[in-house]
């Protein structure tokens, strides 16, 4: 039960973090869009900043998984 439950705190975590990443990055790219440039610029800085956020969705998702690993390794030691 305490595996499952480590589990599920992972896959919530990571999820958290794709999306967190994701509609940041959408967010600020909205933001740059229609608040700074007055909508001349849509949807460019909105594409952009929503491609680094998937990036950093990415990045997240390979960084959390490596921290398992290593975790699981070291609780088999």
């Amino acid at each position: 039960m305490k595996y499952f439950l480590s589990l599920l705190g992972d896959f919530l975590t990571v999820g958290l973090a794709v999306g967190g990443s994701v509609a940041a990055g959408v967010f600020t790219g909205w933001f740059i869009d229609e608040k700074i440039f007055d909508g001349r610029t849509s949807p460019w800085f909105t594409i952009a900043c929503a491609a680094f956020g998937i990036a950093g969705g990415i990045k997240n998702i390979f960084v959390m998984t490596r921290r398992r690993f290593k975790n699981e390794k070291n609780d088999q030691d």
